[in-house]
C-alpha cells in the first residue's frame, strides 16, 4: 500500500530524517505546514482581475493537454498521462486522503468556487495502479492556454488559482514532484521541462533572460497536502509584466504521485499594498523556540518566553514599512517590532504572550503596515489550545485517523516531550481507533530521548514500562469525534522527570490482531516517531511522522489503569475472563496480585478431569496473565482454576 514510512538517516544533525505516511516537509523547508486548516470554499479578494477561468468541463478546448513523451526520450518514453477535464475528485486507489474510499470510486472534488461545473485534474496515482507501476517511471504532463493573455496594459501581474494537492515525492522526500507555473511570451519558447532548477526556469527572448517558472508547493514532501481547497497567488511579473501575448502551463513531473487539482484562475494586476500572513503560524514559535505545540498543555510546563509567531509576505509591488504582528490571546495583546518588506520578501515576526488559568487559549493574530492593505482578509489568522493541569497531550484531542494503516503490523508509536519544569509522570493515557480487536495486548513505555540508543535500537533508552493489558470491547474511539475513552497505563512507580529533560511516550502493539491508535494535528519533522516494518521490504526500523500520535503523559497521582470491570475477586488477588471466550486457539488469563505469591493454574473439562495445569511459581506482584492453547480441547465447556498461596478463582471457558 502507499501508506509509506522514511527511515531515520542521521542522529540529530539539525534533523533526523524521514517519516510516514503524513510525513516529510523536507528539514531543508523554510515553514512548516499551519496548523489552519479548512474544508470551506476560500473567500477571493476583490481584485483588478483582466483575464479568468473557471475550468469548466464545457470550456475545455481553451487549453491544450500534453506530455513530455515526445520531447525527449528516456525516461519519458511511452509515458501517456495527461490532466483532463472533470467534474469529479480523484479516483485512484490512495483517494482515500481526499475522502474518497479506495476502492476506485471517484471522491469528490476539491471545494473550489465552481467545482459544480469542473476543473482539471491531473491523477497519478490511477493512472499508477492502472499501468502497474514499478516505481521508475517518471510522469510529465502539463495543460496551456491555446490563445495568448494580453498584459500589455499591465505593469504588475499576478495569477491566482485554487487548488488541492497531495505529495508523494517517490515516498522519499527527495524533491522528485513538482508542480509549476510556467510562462511563455509566445508559446514557443518555454522553460525547460526535463530539470527544475534556477537556470531551467529562464527563457531567453533575444537580449532579454526572462525568469517564467513558479514553483506551487516548495518544500512539500512526502504526504504533505493542501487545504481542501488552497488559494495560492503567485507574482508573473518578470514574464508577463507589460508584454501583449502571454501563454499560461501547469505542469506536474513525479513518480505515481496522489493528484493535483486545479479551478477558477484568475490574472489581475498585482495590487501596490497587499502584506499577508503566509504558511508558518505557530503558538510557540517551534521553529525559532524548539518548543513543541502541545494540544493539551498542563499549566506547569508552559514555558516563561512563550511567543506566537507568523511568517509575513508582501504581495504588494510596494515596499511595505512598518509591518508589524499583534498577538491576542487570554485578554492582552502584544506586537512585534515593526519592519520594512521589500515586494515579494518574507520575515517571521513574533510577540510573547502568556496564559495563566486553565481551559482554553484562544490565539489571535492580526498583520498591520503603514499602507492601507488592499486584501485584509489574509491578515489574520487564529490557533488554539488547551491549558490542562493533568493531561499532557502533543495531540488537539480529535483524531484525523487511525494509524497505522495496516493495524496488525507490530509496532510502537512515540510522541516526544520538552521537561519545562520538573514533574511527576503517573501514568500514559492512549487513544485507541474503532475497529482494534478486544482482547488484544498492548503496553506504553517512557523513553530518554537523550539516550544513545533512543531511535537507534526498537528499546533503546526505555526509563520504564507500564504492565500489558488486553484490549476492551467497546472502548474505542472515531476518526473525527472528541476523544472520549483514554486507556491509561499506569507505572508501577511514578517517574520524575527533570526539567530539561527529552522524554518519549510509547504505545506497543506486538502485531497479529489489529490495533490503531489515533493521530491527530501536523507536527513538525523529527518530532514523532514510529518503529515496525515501514521500510522498502518491510524493514524494521525507527521513521518519523508528521501526523502526532495521540499518546498522552498522565500528571495525575490517582490515576488508575483501565481494565475489564468484569473479573473474579477473591483476598489478594483478582481473576479477570478470558479472551478470547469462546475460542479454539489460544487464550489469555489475566490476574493481579496484591503481594508476591505462588501461583497454579488448572483446565478442567465438564467431566472434570484436568486437561491442563500449570505450576507458575512465586509471581510477582502486579498485573499477571498466562496463555492457554485450546486447539486440542474438544469442542464444550471448561472450567479453568487460578489457586493463589491456596486461594482459588474459577470461571469458565467456551471451546467451539
Amino acid at each position: 500500500m502507499k501508506q509509506v514510512y522514511f527511515l531515520i538517516a542521521a542522529m540529530f544533525l539539525g534533523t533526523i530524517a524521514n517519516a510516514q505516511v503524513k510525513t516529510p516537509v523536507q528539514a531543508a523547508k523554510d515553514a512548516q505546514v499551519s496548523s489552519i486548516t479548512s474544508s470551506e470554499t476560500p473567500v477571493q479578494v476583490a481584485r483588478d482581475v483582466f483575464w479568468s477561468h473557471d475550468c469548466n468541463v464545457d470550456d475545455c478546448g481553451d487549453w491544450s493537454f500534453d506530455n513530455g513523451a515526445l520531447e525527449v526520450g528516456t525516461p519519458w518514453a511511452e509515458i501517456d498521462i495527461n490532466f483532463s477535464c472533470t467534474t469529479d475528485g480523484p479516483s485512484g486507489p490512495y483517494n482515500n486522503w481526499a475522502g474518497g474510499s479506495g476502492d476506485g470510486t471517484a471522491a469528490s472534488p476539491m471545494n473550489s468556487t465552481t467545482s459544480a461545473n469542473g476543473l482539471i485534474m491531473l491523477d497519478s496515482d490511477l493512472f499508477g495502479a492502472d499501468a502497474n507501476y514499478d516505481a521508475n517511471w517518471v510522469e510529465n504532463s502539463w495543460f496551456q492556454t491555446v490563445a495568448p493573455v494580453n498584459c500589455a496594459d499591465h505593469p504588475y501581474v499576478s495569477i491566482s488559482l485554487e487548488t488541492r494537492y497531495r505529495c508523494y515525492d517517490n515516498g522519499s522526500s527527495d524533491d522528485s514532484e513538482k508542480c509549476l507555473i510556467e510562462v511563455s511570451r509566445d508559446g514557443i519558447n518555454w522553460p525547460a521541462i526535463d530539470s527544475w532548477d534556477e537556470e531551467s526556469g529562464i527563457v531567453v527572448y533575444g537580449t532579454d533572460t526572462v525568469a517564467s517558472r513558479k514553483e506551487v508547493f516548495p518544500g512539500y514532501g512526502s504526504s504533505d497536502q493542501t487545504d481542501n481547497p488552497s488559494l495560492l497567488e503567485f507574482d508573473i511579473t518578470a514574464a508577463a509584466g507589460g508584454q501583449e501575448t502571454v501563454y499560461l502551463r501547469f505542469r506536474w513531473s513525479g513518480t505515481w504521485g496522489y493528484s493535483w487539482e486545479i479551478d477558477d484562475i484568475k490574472v489581475y494586476d498585482t495590487p501596490a499594498n497587499d502584506t499577508r500572513i503566509d504558511n508558518y503560524l505557530s503558538y510557540t514559535d517551534y521553529e525559532r523556540s524548539g518548543y513543541y505545540e502541545y494540544g493539551a498543555w498542563p499549566l506547569s510546563q508552559i514555558p516563561a518566553d512563550l511567543a506566537a509567531a507568523a511568517k509575513v509576505y508582501n504581495v504588494g509591488y510596494n515596499e511595505q514599512t512598518n509591518v508589524q504582528l499583534e498577538v491576542t490571546a487570554v485578554g492582552t495583546s502584544a506586537s512585534s517590532e515593526g519592519i520594512t518588506l521589500a515586494y515579494a520578501t518574507a520575515d517571521t515576526l513574533g510577540a510573547p504572550y502568556m496564559p495563566t488559568a486553565l481551559g482554553p487559549v484562544t490565539v489571535e493574530y492580526m498583520l498591520t503596515a503603514d499602507e492601507v492593505d488592499e486584501n485584509a482578509e489574509n491578515n489574520m489568522a487564529t490557533q488554539s489550545f488547551e491549558v490542562t493541569d493533568l493531561s499532557w497531550g502533543r495531540d488537539e484531542g480529535v483524531p484525523t485517523a487511525a494509524a497505522p494503516g495496516e493495524g496488525t503490523d507490530d509496532y510502537i508509536a512515540v510522541s516526544l516531550f520538552d521537561i519545562v519544569d520538573d514533574v511527576v509522570i503517573y501514568a500514559i493515557d492512549v487513544a485507541i481507533m474503532d475497529g482494534s480487536e478486544a482482547g488484544t495486548s498492548v503496553i506504553t513505555h517512557l523513553f530518554d530521548g537523550f539516550d544513545d540508543a533512543f531511535l537507534t535500537d526498537q528499546y533503546g533508552g526505555i526509563l520504564q514500562s507500564t504492565d500489558e493489558f488486553d484490549l476492551i470491547e467497546g472502548n474505542t474511539n472515531a476518526v473525527g469525534e472528541v476523544v472520549t475513552t483514554w486507556y491509561t497505563f499506569v507505572f508501577d512507580e511514578p517517574f520524575m522527570a527533570s526539567a530539561g529533560d527529552w522524554l518519549g511516550a510509547g504505545f506497543e502493539h506486538y502485531g497479529g490482531s489489529n490495533v490503531q491508535y489515533g493521530e491527530s494535528k501536523f507536527t513538525a519533522d523529527n518530532t514523532a516517531f514510529i518503529y515496525g516494518p515501514f521500510g522498502t521490504g518491510s524493514a524494521y526500523d525507527w521513521y518519523y511522522t508528521n501526523e502526532v500520535p495521540m499518546v498522552r503523559l498522565n500528571l495525575n497521582p490517582n490515576a488508575v489503569n483501565t481494565i475489564s470491570e468484569e473479573n473474579v475477586s477473591t483476598t489478594g488477588f483478582q481473576m479477570y475472563p478470558s479472551f478470547p471466550n469462546p475460542t479454539n486457539a489460544v487464550t489469555r488469563v489475566q490476574f493481579r496480585l496484591d503481594n508476591a505469591s505462588d501461583v497454579t493454574f488448572e483446565v478442567r473439562d465438564i467431566a472434570g478431569k484436568i486437561v491442563y495445569s500449570a505450576d507458575m511459581g512465586t509471581q510477582a506482584p502486579g498485573y499477571n496473565s498466562i496463555s492457554v492453547d485450546a486447539s486440542e480441547f474438544a469442542s464444550g465447556v471448561y472450567t479453568y482454576t487460578l489457586s493463589v498461596d491456596g486461594e482459588r478463582a474459577t470461571d469458565r471457558l467456551m471451546v467451539k
